[in-house]
């Protein structure tokens, strides 16, 4: 039996659990399918776009750290940004994270059918389902992996963590290997000219905007905050720890790559990971095993990516559910297994429809334009919060340097946005305007603004009462609500 007014969701999620969700989601594209691009981009100074990526997520990480810890609540970018600058740019930021995050995993799950089509040779059939929509083998395994992934979250937060520890460390052992052996056989002539010759240092940009989409997935831990034990020290951990991590293993991986395997046979390739993995296992005589290893290694990185993604993408909209910025049924938690089932149902369904529909790549690339618009306003909220002194506002962690690190962060990650693709700015433009109408039409009259930045242009001399719902939660899982009047 599921509950209809139960919203508060149970805190299992540790520290690992937290950090392989962020490591999890953050390892796939950027080993598995994007080092082929970037090198063909920037070619060694690929490994530089992707430490300079690295370094902008930092920046957010460590916004998103300060607003995690005071206001742990499921919903993450979308539950900050809603809180510090009001339901407009909540409903803009929460669809577009949904969405987001949808059109990533969606591109994830097919991904994953990629690895394992060729073991389903033959079976580009017709489901028999829609009679009009065959389907390729990439897809038809896509869509049985999401339909699993659903079902681990829709049974329980428990084992969807489970699951990710595992996929997520045998993924890093396989790929710690690859480095190791890698690295003995480094040839540092392949790796000069560092800059490409024919465009200089000026790659870089247009490379690091192409590969941030591999950051994307460190923000996802905080739209599971609301399950999270000890918030105030896990989240920061586990944000700011995942994107440390995975900006090594990318820089590194790529340096291994190019310095091994002449920049002409990797460029543009695919899968440049795989012919990687066949120059540096082969020279220790065991080329085969490596290639399989690599390639099981994508399969883990793509399912990891997938499950986690699910995970958080339920969460946003479970969270404007809670929020009222979504029809409310859409927080119940469910009595026996204690999660948001409607809006795993929901988001599921939405992956499945992507996946069936094509197109996929198109669909994340836009996805990458709205999460920079999101982490942008993310940091855009936190400079509201400490500026307004918003009520209830007491995070356990905060952020070093400030101004300078949420103004710089949100100036780059809106600026990254103008070395995207115009087709994928066009995308999510519209889908923005979309969110625009959804607040017009159906959050304006159901959700008063009570955000710091509405309570900081309320006149002084009227007497003003609001909630603040912060969702404050202490360690052990309590949470408490402030109320609290401005004269």
């Amino acid at each position: 039996m599921a509950s209809e007014t139960e919203t508060q969701l149970e805190r299992t999620l540790g520290l690992t659990e937290a950090s392989m969700i962020g490591v999890g989601t953050m390892v796939g594209a950027g080993i598995f399918v994007l080092p082929g691009s970037a090198a063909a981009l920037a070619g060694p100074a690929s490994a530089a776009a992707f430490v300079i990526a690295g370094g902008i997520a930092m920046l957010t990480a460590l916004s998103a750290s300060e607003l995690a810890t005071a206001m742990p609540a499921s919903g993450g970018p979308y539950h900050f940004i809603n809180k510090g600058l009001g339901p407009l740019f909540g409903s803009i930021a929460g669809l577009g994270n949904w969405l987001g995050l949808a059109f990533a995993t969606a591109f994830y799950a097919v991904g994953f059918g990629n690895y394992v089509a060729p073991l389903a040779a033959g079976l580009n059939l017709n489901l028999g389902i829609v009679a009009a929509v065959p389907l390729s083998g990439a897809q038809i395994g896509g869509v049985v992996a999401t339909s699993a992934f659903i079902a681990v979250n829709y049974l329980s937060t428990d084992g969807t963590g489970d699951l990710q520890n595992v996929i997520v460390i045998v993924l890093l052992a396989i790929l710690g290997l690859f480095m190791a052996l890698g690295a003995t056989q480094v040839r540092f002539a392949e790796l000069t000219p560092f800059f490409p010759q024919a465009t200089g240092p000026s790659a870089i940009l247009p490379t690091t905007a192409l590969v941030f989409v591999s950051y994307l997935g460190f923000a996802q831990v905080a739209t599971v905050a609301g399950e999270i034990k000890e918030p105030s020290t896990n989240l920061p951990r586990a944000m700011v720890g995942s994107v440390l991590l995975v900006t090594v293993i990318y820089a590194v991986s790529m340096l291994v790559l190019l310095g091994v395997v002449p920049l002409d046979r990797v460029a543009g390739e695919g899968t440049a990971i795989a012919v990687g993995a066949r120059a540096v296992f082969g020279g220790f005589g065991i080329g085969v095993v490596g290639v399989g290893l690599l390639t099981f290694g994508g399969l883990l990185a793509t399912a990891s990516s997938a499950n986690a993604s699910v995970l958080s993408a339920s969460r946003i909209n479970y969270a404007m559910g809670r929020d009222g910025l979504m029809d409310q049924r859409l927080s119940a938690i469910h009595d026996r297994f204690n999660t948001p089932y409607r809006s795993i149902a929901l988001t599921g369904a939405l992956i499945l429809v992507f996946i069936v529909a094509g197109r996929v790549n198109a669909l994340a690339k836009a996805g990458s334009v709205l999460h920079l618009l999101v982490y942008g306003l993310l940091n855009v909220s936190l400079i509201a919060m400490r500026e307004t002194e918003a009520m209830g506002y007491d995070p356990g962690f905060e952020v070093p340097g400030y101004p300078v690190v949420p103004v710089l962060g949100a100036l780059l990650s809106f600026g990254l946005i103008g070395f995207m693709d115009l087709q994928q700015i066009l995308l999510a433009g519209a889908l923005v305007v979309a969110g625009v109408v959804w607040y017009l039409a159906y959050v304006r009259k159901r959700v008063e603004d009570t955000s710091a930045l509405a309570r900081y242009r309320s006149p002084p001399d009227v007497e003003v009462e609001v909630e603040v719902d912060f969702d404050l939660s202490t360690d052990d899982g309590a949470t408490t609500q402030e109320r609290g009047t401005d004269v």
